[in-house]
């Protein structure tokens, strides 16, 4: 990925919702049996040192531990899904995201 698709900030969920800062996602962890455990993770902004990243931090923690840039293929972050927003009057792109089965 080359800098300038790291400083373009939109990615999406897989429901083709656009992910913004202070969104609360719900990202598939692990599957046991049919068990199924998810992670939180709340967006933040990032200051890097050329210009700033979106990435994600536990809804515990102070610090981001991950950006999405890393995380999102093609701009879609295929095992999360938005379930909380901070400003639900902003108005979000939307994709049509194809639902096929990622690898695992």
């Amino acid at each position: 990925m080359t800098l300038e698709e790291r400083k373009d900030n939109n990615y999406y969920d897989k429901t083709g919702k656009q992910i913004l800062v202070g969104d609360l996602l719900k990202v598939f962890h692990y599957q046991v049996g049919k068990r199924t455990t998810y992670m939180y993770q709340v967006v933040v902004m990032e200051d890097a040192i050329d210009f700033p990243v979106m990435a994600v931090k536990a809804h515990y923690s102070d610090k981001p531990h991950c950006r999405l840039y890393v995380l999102a293929k093609q701009r879609i972050y295929m095992d999360a899904k938005i379930i909380g927003t901070k400003d639900w009057q902003t108005k979000r792109k939307k994709l049509i995201v194809n639902n096929e089965l990622p690898l695992r």
